[in-house]
């Protein structure tokens, strides 16, 4: 498998840089992702890397030299870094549990396989364009598609997202 990696990255106004991006690979198979923690919420650069190095832990145990099912692996892994960071604040006894969003791509033969949760994206390159592969979880995204089913007042903050992982609840993955 031949390939080259970019990455560029912003702390924008924030003290500490909470993106984190990685990548594993067999000879047959890469994996490749990115997490940014979220703001508002205790240590998102902790909880972008645990949830990075919690699917790069799986992926060097599962990939011998290729996943079984690149889609079912995604979904598990993702779901792993969730209850990691869940444990993880737990096991610190903070008052509110670091939170990222993550975007994930299997490489695989001919094939592409990628799940994320929350606002990370991800885009194909094709000659000069950039074609959006994801959707925001977002409820601005959300009034976009369902827009005559879900109405919202234009005073409700339609970029708060309604998924990711830490959160209380299960993950939309």
């Amino acid at each position: 498998m031949r390939f080259s990696v970019y990455q560029i990255s912003r702390k924008g106004g924030r003290e500490k840089n909470e993106d984190r991006m990685g990548y594993c690979y067999t000879r047959d198979s890469g994996l490749f992702a990115l997490a940014d923690g979220m703001g508002g919420h205790p240590e998102g650069e902790m909880a972008s890397q645990l949830a990075l190095q919690t699917m790069a832990a799986l992926y060097q145990r599962d990939a011998k030299p290729r996943l079984a099912d690149p889609i079912r692996f995604l979904q598990d892994a993702i779901m792993a870094g969730h209850h990691q960071l869940l444990r993880y604040a737990s096991e610190r006894g903070l008052m509110d549990t670091p939170r990222t969003t993550i975007v994930a791509c299997i490489m695989q033969g001919n094939t592409a396989y990628w799940a994320h949760c929350g606002d990370s994206r991800l885009y194909f390159v094709r000659g000069d364009k950039l074609i959006a592969r994801t959707r925001d979880h977002s409820y601005s995204e959300l009034q976009n598609t369902l827009s005559s089913v879900v109405p919202l007042n234009e005073r409700y903050n339609r970029n708060v997202l309604f998924t990711c992982l830490g959160s209380p609840g299960k993950p939309v993955v």
